[in-house]
């Protein structure tokens, strides 16, 4: 079992002044950061990555300072980097137990190489809200079930 989130409302990208990758939370993505935290109750997790982003970053802060983890960054999480190789990671057992936020971006390369490939451990395109998650079941029978966490709160 691992953990898909897509980062939590940032603003409008085109009103940041600054380099998108500093682009923050906004007050939205913040509650639902926070809402991450109860939406992840009972679930095992040993790590969280995130791409090297501080929207990415905050969503997974409040999860981090629950369970006691750090954040580490994936370079595989980035907008542009190779789906392949995310997929390679998430398909390894070493996911199990892991949280991983990146960009919805992301998740739509990584939904349609996943596809074209008949994994059936990625979410479909674009059925990703800002700060929704997916959970990954391998465990459950021959193929891995997805289980959808819309984001709390909602814009």
């Amino acid at each position: 079992m691992f953990v898909l989130v897509r980062h939590a409302h940032a603003g409008d990208k085109t009103a940041w002044p600054g380099p998108d990758a500093d682009r923050p939370l906004s007050t939205l993505g913040y509650w639902q950061a926070r809402g991450l935290v109860a939406a992840l109750d009972g679930i095992d997790i040993r790590a969280l990555f995130a791409s090297p982003t501080t929207r990415c970053h905050q969503t997974l802060l409040p999860l981090a300072a629950a369970r006691g983890l750090r954040i580490d960054d994936h370079p595989l999480l980035t907008v542009g980097a190779p789906p392949d190789e995310l997929l390679a990671v998430l398909e390894a057992p070493e996911a199990d137990g892991a949280v991983f936020c990146t960009h919805g971006e992301v998740l739509d390369a990584l939904a349609d190489l996943g596809r074209a490939q008949g994994s059936t451990c990625v979410p479909p395109a674009t059925a990703t809200a800002k700060g929704g998650a997916w959970i990954v079941d391998r465990g459950a029978g021959p193929a891995p079930t997805l289980r959808y966490l819309a984001p709390t709160p909602t814009c």
